[in-house]
Formats: structure tokens, sequence, C-alpha cells
């Protein structure tokens, strides 16, 4: 660059020096000077030093020489000297043009490539046109400056004629090289706009896609390979966006988005199917045991409002069974899997409830077999033991419940049933409010958890710290 700028220097130089004869002679050959000036910058400008390097010093070693011979008041050798720099130029950028559109050629197809993979035709479509119509005009002359050559190089009789059509050729070769110069700089500039609008987008896109994917996935419990192959799509699109890809990763995203749609509804209608399944199971497991019970037997006796919420629960679960059927008949997938789940929870603390009441009746039984005044004092004797072991008072009316490993187990409405709690099952969501930050699943509890009881009504509010 350094030695192109001095040599720049140089010619105007030469051409200050030259101008100074316009007055001094009218024979010296300030026409054919001037010419041979801006031939030779023409080829410098054009990398002819780097393409023929030969014909380039010739001619401005000539362009010197013509300009020392005008000095000197030498016009017919200056003219010589003026004209086989020109010749040389000529021959230099012959040499050169074709090369040097062949090379703008395939950096403007290769930028234009570039913005086509960022999408620029999506995001920046005017500036896109515009590179592929400057590429497209220089593809044009380009083939009419091929012709050109061609076409004075067969040229042997006429040498004005010839040496026209050399004129006309490489000019055309300058202009298909402007041209492709031309769609390099729009397409680089295009790019760079598409990349910067499109990245985020696309990644966010990806983002939507993964999601969509995982939770196929999780519907899928057994695993399915085809899941498997969008999520590695997906990343290879994921891939293609920090390579500045974005077409292709586009394209990526678009297809995985189609197939993962798909992928859901299956996954969702399957697992709806399964679930309802398996809640019909639970459920008529707990109706049978239900319809063991003697109805007259528990409502006669201090458990009827135990029987009493058995029976809401077995038939809020028998409705919840109902609905998922329904809802899975409409193909509401999703909303027939959350009836199916409430079904079942339902039919569970049914079943509980039911073989606690067995458990209640059969020591009924056994009791009644022993003198009323002697089960008092059992079951007052009972009662106090337990209290006194895992339930501690607190102050304000709250108590202290420690759950412990028993059969049936210990469960938030069981603990509600207690006598010594609330004797009312239905209010086992006071516990659960009053617990949240130690119970995360109301359906898992564990031996020795220390639970706050809230008293019966009221807000439940902060348990005391003693």
């Amino acid at each position: 660059m350094l030695r192109k700028k001095k040599t720049s220097v140089f010619l105007s130089a030469l051409v200050l020096f030259s101008a100074g004869f316009v007055n001094c002679s009218q024979e010296l050959p300030l026409k054919e000077l001037a010419l041979a000036k801006s031939q030779v910058e023409r080829a410098e400008r054009l990398s002819a030093e780097e393409y023929a390097p030969e014909e380039y010093s010739e001619a401005k070693k000539s362009l010197v020489s013509a300009n020392e011979f005008a000095a000197e008041e030498k016009a017919s050798d200056s003219k010589k000297s003026a004209d086989y720099a020109i010749s040389k130029a000529y021959d230099a950028l012959e040499k050169t043009l074709p090369k040097l559109a062949a090379k703008s050629r395939e950096e403007a197809v290769t930028a234009i490539d570039a913005a086509d993979e960022a999408y620029a035709s999506e995001y920046t479509p005017e500036e896109y046109k515009k590179a592929v119509s400057a590429r497209d005009a220089g593809e044009t002359k380009l083939a009419q400056a091929d012709a050109s050559l061609a076409s004075y190089l067969r040229e042997d009789k006429d040498e004005t004629a010839k040496e026209l059509k050399r004129t006309v050729a490489l000019q055309e070769y300058e202009e298909a090289h402007n041209q492709f110069q031309e769609a390099s700089k729009i397409s680089s500039d295009a790019r760079k706009v598409a990349l910067e609008k499109s990245g985020g987008a696309l990644v966010k896109s990806a983002d939507e896609v993964d999601a969509l994917l995982d939770k196929a996935a999780s519907y899928s419990k057994a695993g399915n390979p085809a899941i498997d192959e969008e999520k590695a799509r997906v990343a290879s699109a994921r891939e293609d966006i920090q390579a500045g890809k974005l077409k292709s990763a586009d394209e990526k995203i678009k297809a995985a988005r189609l197939a993962s749609a798909s992928l859901l509804q299956d996954s969702i209608k399957d697992h709806a199917k399964n679930r309802n399944a398996q809640a019909r199971e639970v459920v008529e497991d707990a109706n049978v045991r239900f319809g063991e019970l003697n109805a007259e037997t528990y409502l006669k006796s201090n458990a009827k409002e135990s029987y009493a919420s058995t029976q809401e629960n077995l038939g809020a679960s028998n409705e919840s069974l109902q609905a998922s059927g329904n809802l899975l008949e409409q193909d509401k997938f999703e909303d027939s899997i959350a009836q199916s789940e409430e079904a079942i929870r339902l039919a569970e603390i049914s079943i509980d409830q039911i073989e606690t009441l067995k458990g209640k009746n059969n020591v009924a039984k056994k009791d009644r077999k022993t003198v009323e005044t002697t089960e008092t004092t059992t079951t007052e004797t009972k009662d106090t033991k337990a209290s006194s072991s895992q339930v501690e008072e607190l102050s304000g009316g709250w108590k202290r419940y420690t759950v412990e490993k028993s059969n049936p187990a210990d469960c938030l409405w069981r603990i509600a049933d207690r006598e010594d709690i609330y004797s009312d099952a239905k209010l086992w969501p006071r516990i659960f409010e009053a617990n949240r930050k130690s119970i995360r699943n109301k359906n898992l509890i564990y031996p020795k958890q220390k639970l706050n009881i809230p008293p019966k009504t009221g807000k439940i509010g902060k348990a005391p710290k003693q």
C-alpha cells in the first residue's frame, strides 16, 4: 500500500512537471504524455503490479523517460516514450483485467452466498436484490468483455480497429470488476444487518421447539427415537446460527417445529389413554371396597362423618373419571389427563379412608364384648398416650404433631380426622397450608416429621416458635 501511494505521488509530480511545457513548445506531445500518465495510473489502481509486474514496470519507466525528454525539449523522443508507456500500460491492463474481474466475480459470488446463508433475502430483501442485480450486471459485462477481447485477438488487418476493440474490452472488464465489487459490498452489509435482526429470533424459535420436544418426551415415558432425532436437528440449527448460516438454521427449526407438534400430540394422546385406564382401575377398586362396607353400621356409629367423607371423595373420584373419558373422546388430552390424575388422587384417599373405617369397625366389634365402663377407660388411656407421644400443645390453640410410621400410614387427612386434632378429615388443607415450607407434596409426609397444627377455625397465620 505504501509503495502504491509513493507511485501515485510520483506520477502526479510527473504530470505537473510536463504541464509546464504548454507555453514553451507546441510541438511537445502533451496529449500523449497525459494519456500515458492516466493509463499508468489506471494500471496501478487495478493491481497491474500484481498481475502483470513486467509490463507495468516498463510502462512506468517509459512514462518517466517521456517526461525527461520533454524537459529537455526533445519532442520526438518524448512522444516515442509516451507511446511506448501507453502501449505497455495497455499490455499490463490486458493481462490484469480478465484475472481481476474473475477474482472479483468469485468474491461477489461468495459474499452473496454468505448473505443468503444469513437469510438476507428474508430480513434485508431490498439490499439482497441490489447485490444480486449488481452481480448479474457484472456477469453480463464480463461476457461482453470476453467477446470483445476475442474479437480484438482475431483482428489482424486494421490496427486502428484492433486497438479500438482492445480499448472496449478493457473498459468492459473494468466495468464488470466494478459491478462485482459493488455486489460484494452490498452483500456484506446485508449479511451484517440480517445477522443482527434474525439471530436472536431464531434462538428464541429454537428454544420454543426444544420446549415442545421436552414436553413430548415427558409424556413418552418409554422414550421415543423420533423425539431424539428432532432434538438433534434443533442442536444442529443452533450450530448453524453460531456459524451465521441462518437460512439453514431456519429451515431446520421449521422442520423440527412441524415434527414436534405431531410428536407432542401423539405423546399426549397415548399418555391420556394410559392414564385414563389407570384411573379406571383405581376408581373401580375403590368402588368395590366401598361396596363391601355395611352403611348402617357406620351411619349409626361415631364414624358416620368419616363414612360420609369417604362417600363424598369416592363420588368426586367417579365424576372425575367420567369427565376424563368425555374429554378423551373430544381429543382434549391434557384436560383428560388432569381429570384422570384427580380421579386417582381421590380414589386413593377413599381407599385409605375405607381401610381406616374397616379397622374402626373391627375394634368396635371387639370392644362391644367388654363392659362399657372398661371400653371408656381404655379409650381414654389410649387417647392420652397418643396425645402425649405424638401431639404437643402450643400457645394460641396450635399443636405440633410428630408423624409416625403406622398401619395404616399417617397422611394429612388421617391426621386431621384424629379426635385429638380436628375429628374432621376434610380439614386436612389447613395442616397443608400451615406447613407449606416443609411439605412439597401433600401426599408425601415422613416418619418423625414435625407438623404445625393450626386451630380448627379462623385465619391460619404463623405457628408459634415454641
